[in-house]
């Protein structure tokens, strides 16, 4: 159940991401016409972002399927010594 949170979680932080990330770069256009021609730094963020939110659900993902399997070996060797 925490999982599937977590998920929806990282999903709706997607997107939300994802519909900021145009109206910035046209606002930055509008109001800084000189800084718009370096639009590098505009456009970089929602990439961080999503790096952050995918790195983070892998890591989230990898380290429940890690404690899963140590608790079915845990729970399987406890069988077997009885």
């Amino acid at each position: 159940m925490k999982f599937t949170k977590r998920m929806l979680i990282a999903v709706i932080g997607i997107i939300i991401c994802a519909s900021y990330s145009a109206p910035a770069a046209a606002s930055a256009q509008q109001y800084f016409p000189i800084a718009a021609t370096s639009t590098a730094n505009v456009t970089m963020a929602p990439f961080y972002w999503m790096i952050g939110i995918v790195g983070g659900s892998i890591a989230i993902t990898l380290s429940y399927v890690g404690w899963r399997k140590y608790r079915g070996e845990r729970k399987k060797q406890t069988d077997d010594d009885s």
